[in-house]
């Protein structure tokens, strides 16, 4: 009884945070309201502020939700490039592809929200180290490595900052063009 508790709690706080996700990319960060959450999840606020007393805590709710859904998308993907040089970094290219079209705005709001509140990067902090170790472990090869992290961070910054220039044609040239630097010896 206690773990269908615990499962249907986990539940619901996944439900709350996929409605405030959506309500960031589609209406963007200032429609980010307890009250617009509550409306989009279909719970109460009164269930909204069970699971999140605060607006702190949704968002910090959220930016750990997205680290580890980042996490579990790379180990996914891992599996498809297990005979490459470097799996994990071939499954964070990959990733990276899918987040940079569908996290965008996300990634503009928790800028936003983050200027006032740098502790918010601590759990992408500790999924970044564990994939470095990750790829520490794969591949001797540490410098081409990291110069395509650096381009994937480059990549991933300039949109959350509004600053991109590049087309999604010449984003995605520029994805092949990583993955062509991992297979070159």
């Amino acid at each position: 009884m206690a773990a269908r508790a615990i499962r249907h709690a986990q539940d619901s706080k996944s439900e709350i945070l996929q409605a405030a996700l959506d309500l960031i990319r589609q209406s963007g960060a200032a429609s980010l309201t307890i009250d617009a959450v509550a409306e989009r999840s279909g719970f109460s606020k009164g269930g909204v502020l069970y699971n999140f007393p605060t607006k702190d805590a949704l968002i910090i709710g959220m930016v750990e939700f997205l680290a580890g859904q980042f996490e579990t998308e790379v180990s996914t993907a891992r599996t498809s490039h297990e005979t490459s040089k470097a799996p994990t970094l071939y499954a964070m290219i990959d990733v990276t592809e899918g987040w940079l079209l569908a996290n965008r705005d996300v990634a503009r709001a928790m800028l936003a929200t983050k200027a006032d509140r740098p502790e918010l990067a601590e759990p992408f902090m500790v999924v970044k180290k564990r994939l470095k170790n990750a790829i520490t472990q794969e591949t001797d090869e540490l410098a081409k490595a990291w110069a395509i992290w650096a381009s994937l961070e480059g990549l991933h910054f300039s949109e959350a900052h509004g600053v991109s220039i590049l087309s999604d044609d010449e984003r995605a040239a520029v994805l092949a063009e990583l993955r062509r630097r991992l297979d070159e010896n």
